[in-house]
């Protein structure tokens, strides 16, 4: 067992994985500057998908303004909301939009028609709604779903305090309605249409772009030959960072890998270029180091080869860590091993859990009704939505009620997240309301006398919007703010728009909504981001602990459980890389050492990602069979294994909590070595491929726990931060 021991008790504090530390950060404006540039510069295939943006949303428009149907600005904004990752996922998306949207509508209705005729009642019912409104935010396993679902609910609820008559105010939602499964209907048949002529599989180039921006960096450091495009097109790469490519990962195919593994390589991936990026170091390297960075640039070819499906057969050997090389060198070695596991799966892996008794699709989360987050975030949605509907009703103003729109669509559950959607909305807004929309009302709409000449006029702005959208998550949010303020403005009716009072009160209400989720969210128990890192980060090392364990006391596995538990850890996973993001849009003294604490929970993050995939691969060997069926000495190994990994990954949690940092791996080595012994002694020495594919995932497991374990100890105490409770 020395090769398991290496890792935990021979690394050395000064051998930590490179990216365990950052760099000093830049200030916040030098920062951001730099982040802006970044994040505008073309990419493969951007044009493209702006384009389709901007087909989509125009047509709409043209259909809206031609047949004169209300709820313009609305049906204009779903235009950009739908996903574009697949015409197939447009389509789902679609689908499930307007039926939350309905529902939406239809609660709205059954209430206003039952209760709004009383006053004590109507109050009540405005209440509840808001209520329902971001309940449904939060607890919809669809965000987007949720998304529609909430904003048809304040949407409408404003309506039925004006004067008139019932069926008016039911004819105008169901115009809404109406308006928004045009632009769907539109926007789909927009994603097929261009899926006819784009044939490209964005995953796998997206892919295959970054690994060949890394490998030509190593080439050139090796020829001392390095070029600024070089490392312009990497430091790119690492701005944009990798959420799109995971966002295709986690979609359903079955020409592909299984999700999980595809999620893992793109986070893999994603790791190889924030570390070289990062490094900012490379006349350090000297000509000693130039067989290693050729050697890596070659194992990153072979790679490629396998991505593009070229050399699905070939063995590739890992690379030989040299412990005494340069950090940068051990930590892009130690990535590229995970990278090559992840590709390579061990034989006989044939079916996933799902193929087990599918679980059917639920629309809400599993944890909708137990976990109590949903109840505080709707009470806090809640709240900040009815100071605002009480102060635009207590001075008259109903122009602002977009300040619920506001309380939507920035309500999230952290206060770097919060003030990230804050600054994207506002400065969106005031960009596409009082820039464009006020701009064009004042200097361009007097000029224009038909209808050809106002939809250049939107296809402009749209095109502009639909440039930040395909930006990365960080920035996208801004581009459909601004195209929002601007559809609210110039959209407000079944015509164009020239009086600059409707603009007055779009970006008046965004204010108001601004100040009362400040007011809100920010008061009443939110976290900053990098805490709610750490705690999910934490979390999900507690759940793989749970998840290691699938044969409890030796009976057969819950695959309800299991199912609920993999979600869970996948949506941490996705949330932990959120909140990294919203880190960045946090300022103060405390920024410095935030960012910190981002850079090394990025830097294990893979590392843990590997860790659960491998346990998934492990479960599908372990599922292929019954425990009943196993001779009692295999089952009582495997079970002793499954405890004492599942001990570790505590242990590695509380490492990371600052908690206990005593912890030693020697119990997993010896469960290892003990089900080893017991898969010979049962198949004679011979063990089939199962059980030797058994073997082997389980000696990756605990050598990357073990590896993992020996660098949150080696960490200062101060670079993960106890997680508070």
């Amino acid at each position: 067992m020395s090769a398991l021991a290496q890792p935990g008790q021979q690394r050395t504090r000064k051998q930590a994985p490179a990216g365990a530390s950052a760099p000093r950060s830049l200030p916040f404006l030098q920062w951001f500057a730099s982040f802006l540039r970044e994040e505008l510069k073309p990419y493969p295939g951007r044009v493209v998908l702006a384009l389709r943006y901007t087909v989509a949303a125009t047509i709409t428009m043209l259909l809206i303004i031609t047949f004169r149907l209300p709820g313009a600005a609305v049906g204009g904004f779903f235009s950009l909301l739908l996903s574009r990752e697949a015409p197939i996922t447009t389509l789902r998306g679609g689908i499930t939009t307007v039926a939350m949207f309905l529902c939406g509508t239809a609660f709205v209705l059954t209430g206003a028609i039952l209760l709004v005729d009383y006053p004590l009642t109507h109050f009540l019912w405005v209440i509840l709604s808001f209520f329902v409104a971001f309940y449904g935010l939060s607890a919809i396993s669809n965000y987007g779903a949720g998304t529609a679902f909430a904003i048809v609910m304040v949407l409408s609820v404003p309506a039925w305090d004006q004067p008139g008559p019932q069926s008016a105010r039911v004819v105008a939602n169901l115009w809404t309605l109406g308006s928004v499964a045009l632009a769907v209907t539109v926007t789909i048949v927009v994603e097929f249409a261009f899926s006819l002529f784009d044939t490209r599989d964005e995953l796998t180039e997206g892919l295959d772009q970054r690994l060949e921006a890394v490998r030509v960096v190593l080439e050139q450091c090796a020829r001392r030959a390095l070029t600024p495009a070089a490392t312009g097109k990497l430091a790119q790469f690492a701005m944009i960072g990798v959420s799109r490519l995971r966002r295709l990962a986690l979609k359903p195919n079955s020409a592909r890998q299984d999700s999980a593994r595809l999620s893992t390589t793109v986070a893999l991936v994603g790791r190889l270029v924030d570390i070289l990026a990062g490094f900012g170091r490379f006349d350090t390297l000297t000509p000693d180091d130039a067989p290693r960075l050729r050697a890596l640039a070659d194992q990153i070819s072979k790679l490629q080869q396998k991505i593009r499906g070229r050399n699905g057969k070939q063995v590739i050997e890992a690379l030989k860590t040299n412990s005494d090389a340069p950090l940068i060198l051990v930590g892009l070695e130690q990535t590229l091993d995970l990278l090559r596991m992840s590709l390579f799966p061990a034989p006989g892996q044939s079916f996933t859990v799902d193929q087990i008794n599918p679980a059917p699709p639920t629309i809400l989360k599993p944890d909708a009704f137990r976990n109590p987050d949903h109840l505080h975030f709707a009470l806090r949605g809640c709240l900040a939505s009815v100071l605002c509907y009480f102060i635009f009703n207590a001075v008259f103003w109903p122009g602002l009620n977009t300040s619920l729109f506001t309380c939507v669509v920035t309500a999230v559950t952290s206060i770097g997240a919060s003030r990230q959607k804050q600054l994207l909305r506002f400065s969106g807004a005031l960009f596409g309301g009082v820039l464009l929309g006020i701009g064009s009302q004042v200097l361009i709409l007097p000029m224009l006398d038909t209808i050809s000449g106002f939809t250049v006029m939107f296809a402009a702005v749209t095109a502009i919007a639909a440039w930040f959208l395909t930006s990365s998550p960080r920035l996208s949010y801004f581009g459909n703010q601004l195209a929002l303020a601007f559809y609210l403005i110039q959209l407000h009716g079944p015509s164009p728009q020239t009086n600059l009072a409707i603009a007055r009160d779009n970006i008046m209400g965004i204010m108001l909504g601004l100040v009362m989720m400040w007011l809100v969210f920010e008061t009443l128990g939110s976290k900053p981001a990098v805490q709610v890192m750490r705690e999910l980060f934490a979390e999900n090392l507690h759940l793989m602990a749970e998840y290691a364990r699938p044969w409890p006391h030796g009976r057969p596995a819950d695959l309800r459980k299991i199912r609920t538990l993999r979600e869970k850890i996948s949506e941490n996973f996705f949330a932990v890389n959120s909140q990294g993001d919203a880190v960045l849009f946090e300022i103060g003294r405390s920024r410095d050492q935030s960012l910190a604490v981002r850079a090394r929970l990025r830097a294990w993050q893979p590392q843990v990602r590997s860790l659960f995939l491998l346990e998934v691969a492990l479960l599908q060997y372990r599922l292929q069979v019954s425990p009943r069926d196993l001779p009692a000495s295999l089952l009582r190994a495997a079970t002793h294994f499954d405890n004492e990994v599942s001990a570790l990954l505590e242990g590695i949690g509380r490492a990371f909590r600052c908690e206990d940092r005593s912890w030693e791996p020697y119990n997993a080595q010896m469960a290892y070595a003990d089900l080893e012994h017991a898969i010979l002694d049962a198949f004679h020495n011979e063990p089939v491929p199962r059980a030797r594919a058994v073997l082997a995932t389980s000696y990756q497991i605990v050598e990357l726990a073990c590896r993992l374990l020996a660098e949150i100890k080696a960490a200062p105490l101060n670079g993960a931060l106890p997680v508070q409770k």
